[in-house]
Order: structure tokens, then C-alpha cells, then sequence
């Protein structure tokens, strides 16, 4: 028996893994997959490589900055060029915008959304303490497509405005709780629309995001298996025993759970989950969109394309350019079943029309079993459950980006919520301890 069993390789577990090592815990990781990473998945496909998840850092993430100063890796900018034109399918209809034009419709249009009410400075103050300001409970209803329904806007600004939403979101704007936009203004400190681009969409850690789990895996010295997915957790009074699918038994003074959220509900858990977490993981979070990489024939301009929904892609640009053609990066509020060439020709044609779709390649997150979802952001009404969420049960601990406090569905936020958990986990074990040797 180990002291502590961790559930899910990802930034968040491997964190705990080593915040729990470095006190002198054993610590066992299991991993369902065959890698490390969760969600953050860099590979290669045709001699080029890909980070087919959460990809891009900045300075102004304060957990991961820590990491990245920790283990001496730097920043890069990442592939693609500066935007030359903007496109935009609006009411069936195809526009182009030179920048100037195009910048301008979206910075009025992010104008009238940041003006409205509320502002972040009134309901999420303090933005690693969200709950603690009650004047959040008055929105906990409101969507962020009834907020951006209620606003003056032409239809191309409404339709600009949507799409870039619903690319940041990950998730229909519709779904999505209007708490989360203002949960990342609050985060970046600023209304200029731009900074948020800046932070979740241009650097990229130097020798990707594996360097960094890397980093983090070997400084905490645990044990970690591939391979094992996680069917049955059971707890007593004394101890956890977890039981893979193959039938494989483990057990642990207590378990850190770092699987994500939409995936708890598939884990049979005795005694029983809370009832909260059981339908929160059951409702799933908003974030069931995609991203994937489209090659095409040809030179492609560094456009930036935008369709609101339902249009399958909300954003498409330029990546890199191959010797054949060019890479496209796509986003999208709702994932295909599969990504194949005809369902990304059909996706594009009306961006770019007479362009020949030859390769696309992505991981399909929302449809994965393993994940059933892309990064978090919650839908209307779940805030309220946020600290039922990150609560341990008795023995189980809980982390993941899911749950994070500050930046939710983040590597930032896996990080800040593996360190926290870690925490909790470690004085459970040391209260423990005590008690026994004065018993």
C-alpha cells in the first residue's frame, strides 16, 4: 500500500504527485493512456509537429509562469504570421475586411459586450476567490448568449462577436455562463479584447508542453503506470482501493482524483459521489467544441476567419506553411463525430470556397471517453458548485483544470489546482499521522 494514489497524468495530477512527493509521501500515479498530458497532447503527423490540446502560455498566469521559472523553459512565439485580412460568413454571406476594418467592427462590438452590465470589478472582485463576493449569485442564470443578444450591434459586429466567443469558450454561447466571460476579464485585468488573444493564442512553451510535464514528472520521483484505467473506487475508514478495468487492484491511504469533471460520473465510486458532483459530471461542463488542423492545396493568406454558429468552424487562420500547400488551425463551438477530409472540406467551403481540403488531424476531446470535453468553462448555474466540487470526500481528494479557481480549463489553472489539492491532501495525511502516534 502507497500513501497516496493519483487518478490522471495530467498538468494537475503530476502536480499533486510532486507537491505530495516532495513531503515525503509514496506516490503512485495512474494514467488510462498510454502518455502524459491530458488534455495537452503535443505529436507528430506527417513530419510536423502538433499540439493537438491546450497549447499556449503567458507571463500573466501565475502558477504556470512559477513552473516554467522553476525549470528554466521559455516562451516562443507560435506558428503563424500576422493577420493580413479578416473573413467572416455573415447571413449566408461571405465579407473580407482589411485589418484596419476588421479590428475596428470587433473592438466596437467587444465594447458594447465589456460596458454592458455587470462589470467584474462588482461580482468577482477577488477572481481566486470567486464565490466570495455574493453579488455573483444575482447572474448565476444568465448566459452569455442572452448577454450578447441584448446588446446594439449591427449583424456583422453580432456575428464577429459570436464567433470570437464561441472559439474562446470552446462552447455555444448559449451554453456558456456569462460568470465565465467575466471570470476572464477578472483574470486579465483589462477590457482590451486584445490581451485575451495574447494570453490564450501566441506563446507556447519551447520544446512544448511535454518539456514541461517532463520537468514536473521527474522532480517528483513517483511511480507512475500507463495503461490504467480507473473502473471502481472504494473507501473504509483506514484506506482507498482503486480497481482498474483489467481488474488490476491498488491501494492508498487516500486518492487524488485528476480525471475530468465530464468523466467522474463514469467512475463507480463506494460510498457514492455527492449528489452534486454525480449531476454536474452527468450535465457535463460547456466546453464540448473542438480544435483541429486542416491542410489544404495552395498558399494561404494569414487570414483570420470567423462564422458565428452554427457554423461548424467559428475561427480558422493560417498555422504553417508545408511544402504542398498550407495548415490551417480550426476551432469550433461543436465537435464532429469524426474529423475526416469531407467533413472539413464541407467545414471550410464557405470561408474558403474553391480551396481542395487533403489532410486534417486533431484529437476529437468531446467524444473521447476519456475526456468528453475540451477545456472547462461552466454552464449556467454551476458556478454555485464550485466548492462542492473541489471538496474532498472522506479519502478522495479532487483535482483538475475543471475546478480550478482562478483559470478554469487552463494549464495555469491545472497546476493551481493540483497545488491546492496537494495541500488539503497532505494535512489529511499529517492530522493522520498524529493521531495515530498519540493514539
Amino acid at each position: 500500500m502507497v500513501d497516496v494514489i493519483v487518478v490522471g497524468a495530467g498538468f494537475s495530477g503530476i502536480t499533486a504527485a510532486r507537491e505530495l512527493s516532495s513531503k515525503g509521501y509514496d506516490v503512485l500515479i495512474l494514467e488510462a493512456n498510454e502518455r502524459i498530458g491530458g488534455r495537452t497532447y503535443r505529436t507528430n503527423h506527417k513530419g510536423k509537429t502538433f499540439e493537438l490540446g491546450g497549447a499556449y502560455v503567458h507571463w500573466i498566469q501565475p502558477h504556470l509562469w512559477a513552473e516554467l521559472t522553476r525549470y528554466g523553459l521559455n516562451v516562443v512565439p507560435g506558428e503563424g504570421g500576422e493577420v493580413s485580412e479578416i473573413r467572416l460568413l455573415s447571413e449566408g454571406k461571405f465579407h473580407t475586411f482589411d485589418l484596419e476594418t476588421g479590428y475596428t467592427l470587433l473592438t466596437e462590438a467587444y465594447h458594447a459586450l465589456y460596458t454592458a452590465d455587470p462589470q467584474p470589478s462588482e461580482v468577482l472582485p477577488f477572481p481566486y476567490n470567486p464565490l466570495s463576493h455574493k453579488k455573483w449569485i444575482d447572474y448565476t442564470n444568465h448566459s452569455l448568449g442572452e448577454q450578447i443578444a441584448n446588446l446594439t450591434l449591427s449583424q456583422l459586429q453580432y456575428d464577429l462577436l459570436n464567433a470570437m466567443l464561441a472559439s474562446d469558450m470552446s462552447a455555444s454561447a448559449t451554453d456558456a455562463a456569462l460568470l465565465e466571460m467575466l471570470r476572464l476579464r477578472a483574470l486579465l485585468g483589462t477590457d482590451d479584447f486584445s490581451k485575451l488573444a495574447d494570453v490564450t493564442g501566441t506563446y507556447m512553451i519551447e520544446g512544448g508542453t511535454i518539456a514541461l510535464l517532463n520537468d514536473i514528472l521527474a522532480d517528483s520521483g513517483a511511480q507512475y503506470r500507463t495503461g490504467q484505467q480507473v473502473a471502481h473506487i472504494t473507501q473504509d475508514d483506514s484506506r482507498v482501493t482503486v480497481q482498474t478495468n483489467e481488474d488490476e487492484v491498488y491501494t492508498a491511504r487516500i486518492v487524488v482524483v485528476a480525471t475530468p469533471l465530464n468523466t467522474w460520473a463514469n467512475i463507480a465510486f463506494t460510498p457514492a459521489l455527492s449528489n452534486i458532483k454525480t449531476q454536474v459530471s452527468k450535465q457535463h461542463h460547456a466546453g464540448t467544441g473542438m480544435k483541429c488542423f486542416i491542410h489544404v492545396q495552395g498558399a494561404i493568406p494569414e487570414l483570420l476567419g470567423l462564422a458565428p454558429e452554427p457554423h461548424p468552424i467559428s475561427l480558422l487562420t493560417s498555422y504553417s506553411e508545408s511544402n504542398n500547400g498550407t495548415w490551417l488551425v480550426a476551432f469550433g463551438p461543436t465537435a464532429p463525430n469524426n474529423f475526416t477530409v469531407e467533413w472539413a472540406q464541407h467545414a471550410i467551403s464557405q470561408l474558403l470556397p474553391q480551396v481542395e481540403v487533403t489532410d486534417v488531424f486533431g484529437h476529437n476531446w468531446t467524444h473521447d471517453p476519456l475526456f468528453l470535453g475540451t477545456w472547462a468553462n461552466f454552464k449556467v448555474g454551476q458556478l454555485e458548485h464550485l466548492s462542492t466540487l473541489n471538496a474532498p470526500e472522506k479519502r478522495v481528494f479532487f483535482a483538475g483544470a475543471d475546478i480550478a479557481l482562478g483559470w478554469r480549463g487552463y494549464i495555469d489553472g491545472a497546476i493551481e489546482s493540483g497545488i491546492r489539492t496537494a495541500n488539503n491532501a497532505s494535512n489529511f495525511l499529517r492530522i493522520e499521522s498524529n493521531h495515530s502516534q498519540v493514539g
